[in-house]
């Protein structure tokens, strides 16, 4: 085998076992509603123009809470539907 692909494999392995690590963890750590809602959250940044999200964070710099705000993007969204 190739040496670039056998560590390219090496690479990959190691990934998935730190990724199936990382979710195992959240999975014990959270609950399904916590882990629900980040998910919605994560969703709703996605949907974020570059601008809506630079807006987002110049006013979390000014003190206002980063997870709230997504929230409250979420629900607008949704409103809106």
């Amino acid at each position: 085998m190739d040496y670039r692909k056998r560590n390219e494999i090496i690479k990959r392995n190691k990934m998935k076992t730190t990724l199936e690590k990382l979710i195992e963890e959240t999975i014990a750590e959270r609950t399904p509603a916590e882990m629900a809602l980040g998910w919605l959250r994560y969703e709703t940044l996605r949907r974020l123009s570059p601008r809506q999200y630079t807006e987002l964070n110049n006013r979390n710099m000014q003190g206002e809470n980063f997870d709230e705000m997504i929230t409250n993007e979420l629900i607008k969204w949704e409103e809106t539907k």
